[in-house]
């Protein structure tokens, strides 16, 4: 994952203030707080695209060819394959 827990819980709760403060949601919960659910949709998502990122990879290094990881062309077959999985799995990043 690129950020770290403690990062995403920071964000978390800024939204969950955001949206409390903007009265856009409000609730009410004994069990999670709002910042909690949050934090936890950001884990899973980051968590799935580091898991369609890895599909990625293993793909690009099934290539009979040697592509050096980096290069231009490395990055450009990974990010087209990547838009295929994504779109795949109805995952927009």
């Amino acid at each position: 994952m690129r950020l770290s827990e403690e990062r995403i819980e920071f964000i978390a709760r800024q939204i969950a203030k955001s949206l409390m403060d903007k009265k856009y949601v409000s609730y009410y919960s004994r069990n999670r707080s709002l910042d909690n659910v949050i934090a936890r949709e950001i884990m899973q998502d980051l968590s799935f695209e580091d898991k369609i990122d890895a599909e990625v990879e293993k793909s690009i290094r099934s290539i009979k060819r040697d592509i050096p990881e980096g290069s231009a062309e490395w990055m450009s077959i990974f990010q087209q394959k990547k838009e295929e999985l994504a779109k795949r799995h109805n995952y927009i990043y």
